[in-house]
């Protein structure tokens, strides 16, 4: 690490490839850590990255007067907003935050003669974690930045998923012409610590060459992982799945996409919850209902919502609310009726707190278990802080609610499944990647770089070449 620390000392605009597990956070906590970089300016693009490097920091009690941690796109607004005059962006913008606007306007300000001294006068070095998660307009902001201060990064070409329509992920040459490249990290520090799998990280380094050079890997009969056969059937994954649970380690299921999840969540039993997007647009959309609708609707509305995300809840309460909503009398129901007794309490007087009350007495309910909890917290949290007020002020309690949540990073459960996107980042002791060869290259990658312990593939063939099926 010393020889790695030197290079990047000698470079302004260092740059260090790293593959997954192979000492990425360590190397950015170490540069913070040295006295010759001065205080540095650390920007990545999650809340749980920015999270993970704190820790990472406090651990190495690294004095917080030596740097500066944020998002990307934190700092960006912050900086736009604090010189409205200049950037464009209005100091009211943070409550709806326009993140195309927030770039652009941060890049005006640091291009002005003030931004230069406030930012030379602030720090003496920028470095930037996760870059190729950076868009196009992340991109022109660093290389703005990088004509008052050393700016360093460092990132994985092979780990670039993100990237939207509207703001397309930098391209690696692009970034190739913007730094100097150092030699890479390929040792997989992560599987040589006590109790984790040495043989998985040198397969893994090797599998890493095999995307890179043939676009597939092979999965050979004596490869340090298991390999199962796929053959359509869900309880067959499933069982796959439940095999690899070992008692206080974590597991997670790796499908392509968001409804495969869901799909595989159900032969689970609701047990692994999975993991999802922080902007779910069907939580804003029940807020709306909620804010605006008479009572028998809100009850129809708040159940129908829960329903999607908690088992037990839609044939338990189905006709419950469906009598509600038709406004027949419920007299005749003798199953829980402790649940119909808050739903008419919400239906007549449609308030947070009796919201609130419906939504605590499903989670009492011990048998109904929560597989798509992420946006049932933020709901809850939500009511919680209308205490006293009206539901029509629940759009914009969701919108605080989700903001608190992605900044305090994602739920955190012993087993789960998720998508190569959602899980990126993320670290478990054993991972089950399900039908990669519907991923692309990078989110296989991503997928089977996130166990330390082992590894389970379920393909139809050894060879997997990512892209052949969908």
């Amino acid at each position: 690490m010393d020889d790695v620390l030197n290079q990047m000392l000698g470079a302004p605009r260092g740059f260090v490839e790293a593959a997954a597990g192979c000492g990425k956070t360590q190397l950015l906590s170490s540069i913070v850590g040295d006295p010759r970089f001065g205080r540095q300016l650390v920007l990545t693009h999650t809340h749980a990255g920015v999270a993970a490097l704190k820790r990472r920091l406090q651990r190495m009690r690294v004095p917080s007067q030596r740097w500066h941690l944020d998002t990307i796109a934190g700092w960006s607004l912050r900086w736009a907003t604090a010189y409205s005059t200049i950037s464009g962006v209005p100091r009211d913008a943070e409550a709806h935050p326009d993140w195309a606007a927030a770039y652009e306007g941060a890049r005006r300000v640091v291009a002005t003669e003030l931004g230069q001294r406030v930012l030379g006068a602030s720090y003496d070095g920028v470095l930037v974690d996760e870059y190729q998660d950076c868009g196009l307009r992340q991109h022109a902001l660093v290389e703005e930045m990088a004509r008052v201060l050393p700016c360093r990064a460092v990132g994985d070409s092979m780990q670039s998923i993100f990237g939207f329509r509207n703001d397309p992920s930098v391209s690696w040459p692009t970034v190739q012409s913007s730094f100097t490249f150092l030699p890479p990290l390929l040792h997989p520090w992560r599987w040589h610590v006590p109790g984790a799998n040495q043989e998985l990280g040198e397969w893994l380094i090797s599998a890493r060459q095999q995307l890179e050079t043939r676009g597939q890997i092979h999965v050979a009969p004596d490869a340090p992982l298991r390999w199962v056969e796929h053959d359509g059937d869900d309880q067959a994954i499933a069982a796959a799945c439940r095999q690899r649970v070992q008692a206080g380690d974590s597991t997670v299921a790796i499908l392509k996409w968001p409804n495969d999840c869901r799909r595989l969540a159900r032969p689970l039993g609701g047990r692994w919850p999975v993991v999802e997007r922080f902007d779910d647009g069907d939580l804003p959309a029940c807020a709306a209902q909620m804010a605006h609708a008479a009572g028998p609707a809100v009850v129809e509305a708040l159940v129908g919502f829960l329903a999607e995300r908690i088992t037990g809840v839609g044939t338990a309460l189905k006709n419950q609310v469906q009598a509600i909503v038709d406004g027949r009398r419920t007299t005749g129901f003798r199953n829980h009726t402790d649940h119909l007794r808050r739903l008419e309490a919400l239906a007549a007087g449609p308030t947070p707190e009796h919201a609130l009350e419906v939504l605590d007495g499903i989670f009492a309910q011990r048998e109904w278990l929560r597989w798509r909890p992420e946006c049932v917290y933020q709901l809850r949290e939500a009511l919680r802080s209308l205490s006293g007020g009206s539901l029509q002020d629940l759009p914009a309690a969701v919108t605080e609610a989700r903001t608190r949540a992605r900044h305090r990073g994602r739920l955190a459960h012993r087993r789960t499944v998720g998508t190569p996107l959602l899980v990126k980042g993320l670290e478990f002791d054993h991972v089950v990647v399900i039908e990669p060869e519907r991923m692309t290259t990078r989110e296989l990658y991503v997928a089977i770089t996130r166990g330390a312990k082992s590894l389970t593939v379920v393909s139809r063939d050894r060879v997997v070449t990512p892209g052949s099926a969908r």
